[in-house]
């Protein structure tokens, strides 16, 4: 599977390590594994650098006979291998607040999705408690109500369905009673049409389309807008992760509403600039 280069499937992997639903998909060494079945036939996706300066790698293990050409396209979509960050590095590296960040590292693009309701649910858990948390949760949502298929692995569940999940019973599982009825409103909306998933261009229409459902609020339609809806002007400004990183690198605390007016010289690309702030190195640039 090649890729537009500049590119860095490490930058990508270190994304998704701590995000990978367990039981659905993992990141182990330098290998991102996910299983998933299409009549009834299960199939387990390995993809790793082919370490060529050109391609992913990908290994297939499966019983179904057909084509392979969902399961790929949803993995380019995920990778990001099709996109070209070099518009994106060309406009932020002017910027005197992140433009040493991009400039140094012009392979950093935005993770999207392998399955846009999967990873909505997995936004909607990740509300205002850690990333570590809300994998363990995802993982047990998974377990519960999640297809169980023959792998031989431990990957060996498929992410519930939005028509499992609106009704389902969510007890258990570490949520809050607002979270239950948030996933459960949301997979109801899903079903009905109400979300659809498609992307476009007005990222006011997203907000407000996802924000008019009970328990979502700008913070899950941004991040949804950069990794479901692949948009690349989403800023969850009120993200702890972002905030912390502006700090770390200005030695200036910032809050939602002073970040979202600095981010508006970042427009059209405010999502690879989230990107560059969320994965910034922990060490302090120096200035000398």
């Amino acid at each position: 599977m090649e890729y537009v280069q500049p590119y860095s499937f490490q930058q990508l992997l270190d994304h998704l390590r701590p995000r990978t639903t367990p039981g659905v998909e993992r990141v182990e060494g330098n290998i991102y594994s996910r299983v998933t079945v299409e009549a009834g036939m299960p199939t387990v996706l390995r993809v790793e650098d082919a370490d060529d300066g050109c391609h992913l790698q990908i290994t297939v293990t499966s019983q179904r006979q057909g084509s392979l050409e969902n399961d790929l396209e949803r993995l380019r979509y995920l990778f990001a291998v099709d996109e070209d960050p070099s518009f994106a590095v060309t406009h932020l590296s002017r910027d005197s607040f992140i433009g040493h960040l991009v400039a140094e590292r012009p392979w950093v693009r935005v993770p999207r999705c392998w399955d846009p309701f999967e990873t909505s649910i997995r936004i909607i858990i990740g509300q205002q408690i850690s990333v570590a948390a809300a994998t363990t949760i995802s993982g047990r949502v998974a377990n519960k109500l999640g297809q169980q298929v023959s792998t031989g692995s431990d990957l060996n569940r498929i992410f519930p369905s939005p028509e499992v999940l609106a009704n389902a019973d969510l007890s258990g599982m570490g949520l809050t009673d607002r979270r239950k009825t948030t996933i459960q409103n949301f997979a109801r909306a899903v079903v009905d049409g109400t979300i659809d998933f498609r992307s476009s261009e007005d990222l006011d229409d997203i907000q407000t389309r996802w924000c008019a459902l009970p328990g979502i609020g700008p913070w899950t339609a941004q991040v949804a807008a950069m990794r479901v809806l692949g948009h690349d002007d989403a800023m969850p400004s009120s993200d702890l992760g972002i905030l912390r990183s502006t700090h770390r690198l200005t030695n200036q605390k910032m809050n939602t509403k002073q970040l979202e007016h600095q981010s508006k010289v970042w427009k059209p690309f405010r999502s690879w600039a989230a990107q560059h702030l969320w994965q910034a190195p922990e060490t302090p640039r120096s200035t000398q």
